[in-house]
């Protein structure tokens, strides 16, 4: 069986992104996909630029690091906003804007953009970056801005369907990422 590590330490955005790559491009029955871990002593460096650039930083600052876990693939993620009709390459920047400071109108349509960087064992770099759009409705009762989690699940509802992120089920959070990154994933053709 084949290995992909993911390089984040993001256990939202892992398990987010290994069911989307399951059902794509690393099918379940031919790849074991691993998540980064502390053990693995990948140092964290400053990243900078779009977020392709900064998921291709990600991808070779762990394919650097791991030569010795013998990985089939590493990939790198990183993941941009785009709002009002630019894409903003640093999420956090709006998020408190978008949660506490009427920053989108309810029913305001912006996406999630995820820059995806794969490397195989031979170096070879694949990159693609790509959209999954939503619907903005404004946060009911009170919320907490935590580390390592997607706060922005809170008021990002899929188009078509009536409740934010966060009270998708796995399958239809699955279903959803899916059905806009698919086409796009499989093009590379890995």
């Amino acid at each position: 069986m084949k290995k992909v590590l993911i390089a984040t330490t993001n256990k939202d955005k892992f398990e987010a992104v290994s069911n989307i790559f399951k059902r794509t491009i690393f099918k379940e029955d031919e790849y074991e996909i691993i998540k980064q871990s502390k053990e693995m002593n990948i140092p964290d460096e400053i990243e900078s630029g779009t977020n392709t650039e900064r998921a291709r930083q990600k991808a070779l600052n762990a394919f650097n690091h791991l030569k010795e876990y013998n990985f089939d693939y590493i990939v790198g993620l990183d993941d941009a906003i785009r709002i009002k009709g630019r894409l903003e390459p640093n999420i956090k920047e709006y998020i408190n804007k978008i949660l506490f400071d009427n920053y989108l109108s309810d029913g305001e349509e912006y996406a999630f953009n995820r820059a995806y960087c794969i490397i195989d064992k031979d170096e070879k770099i694949n990159e693609i970056d790509l959209d999954i759009p939503y619907v903005y409705h404004s946060l009911k009762g009170d919320y907490k801005v935590e580390d390592f989690t997607y706060p922005l699940s809170e008021v990002a509802y899929p188009i078509g369907l009536n409740k934010p992120v966060s009270k998708l089920t796995e399958e239809e959070s699955t279903d959803y990422y899916v059905k806009y990154v698919e086409e796009g994933l499989n093009s590379l053709n890995i």
